[in-house]
């Protein structure tokens, strides 16, 4: 099956078509919905599924959400070259994430918390400042 096909399939072969696909009874769903999942499947096959960082991150959202009803956000890794912005008292501040540390105002940190006492002249979480654990502060 290709998924140029899909469109000339009717509502019968369509289940039947998932049933292969999927290895389980089609869902009561439109037709559309069904070519959108056996067109998933075969993209899947063909050129792999999910990395294993988006699993993580949708293992981890729904295990959140089950806890939480969803109202925290899942934590992530942070790329080197990533930048956090954030507006304090009508300034703007950019963190740049590097292979070790951060990096703000010319100079490289260690932590985030520190470039956040830096701004702010107290103490506070530095993930959740820039918005990276929930409600920033």
């Amino acid at each position: 099956m290709t998924i140029d096909r899909l469109g000339e399939l009717g509502p019968a072969e369509l289940k039947e078509e998932w049933a292969r696909c999927h290895g389980a009874p089609a869902p009561s769903v439109t037709p559309d919905l069904l070519r959108l999942g056996i067109a998933y499947r075969l993209q899947e096959k063909k050129q792999g599924g999910l990395s294993r960082e988006s699993k993580r991150l949708l293992r981890q959202a729904v295990a959140l959400a089950q806890r939480d009803n969803g109202m925290v956000p899942p934590s992530r890794r942070l790329s080197p070259g990533t930048l956090l912005v954030r507006d304090w008292h009508g300034t703007g501040h950019t963190v740049t994430v590097l292979n070790e540390g951060f990096e703000y105002d010319g100079r490289a940190w260690r932590s985030l918390t520190a470039i956040v006492k830096a701004i702010t002249g107290t103490h506070r979480n530095g993930p959740r400042f820039f918005g990276l654990t929930g409600d920033a502060a």
